[in-house]
């Protein structure tokens, strides 16, 4: 389970996101959704351990520190800061997968959330939904409690993020919880959305 209450980041700038409040039951599906600025991002960061907040309380499972919480979730895309490396292929990011994770297969992720590519494929020339599972299907390989995947609909058709919210309801079959972000959870049937609405960006 995710629990979050209160949870809040501030900067000398301002605040990124205040007053979440989130209860995701394991295998459950959450859209975080937020114009530009809103937060999402570093929002998912902190569900990961990659960011501290400065407000309000944050468990995944048993886990409330940070290098916990980093065990539970995997973070599989988080724009400007956890990406797929265009230069590199397919089969350099699976070796790659294989080393940082124990136990990591993802040969049962990409068959779990509908992928199947060319290991010879440079990411760079893949699709957009396509790189975005492929994303997915690196973070799950070994089987988190968790995973966090951002920006569902940048440069995507809606038939796009229909086949990315499909696949993201299937890793939560699985058992595996999944936050994603998304500018607008229209297409996202069925699951929770946490709005964080107005641009807080330059809040004081």
């Amino acid at each position: 389970m995710i629990e979050a209450t209160g949870l809040g980041l501030r900067t000398r700038r301002g605040w990124v996101y205040r007053d979440v409040d989130l209860t995701l039951p394991p295998g459950s599906v959450a859209a975080v959704a937020g114009p530009a600025g809103s937060g999402r991002t570093m929002l998912l960061l902190t569900l990961a351990g990659r960011a501290r907040p400065t407000a309000g309380e944050l468990r995944v499972g048993d886990a409330t520190s940070r290098s916990a919480l980093r065990r539970e979730v995997t973070v599989a895309r988080a724009t400007g800061a956890v990406e797929l490396d265009p230069d590199l292929t397919v089969g350099d990011h699976r070796r790659e997968a294989g080393l940082l994770h124990r136990g990591a297969d993802p040969g049962w992720a990409e068959e779990l959330v509908g992928v199947d590519l060319d290991g010879t494929t440079v990411v760079g020339d893949l699709a957009q939904d396509d790189a975005t599972l492929f994303a997915l299907a690196l973070a799950i390989s070994a089987r988190p409690a968790a995973v966090v995947l951002d920006d569902v609909d940048t440069r995507t058709t809606q038939e796009q993020q229909r086949r990315v919210w499909a696949a993201l309801a299937a890793v939560a079959d699985a058992g595996i919880t999944v936050v994603s972000s998304t500018t607008d959870a229209g297409l996202a049937d069925g699951v929770l959305v946490c709005d964080l609405g107005r641009d807080l960006s330059g809040a004081v």
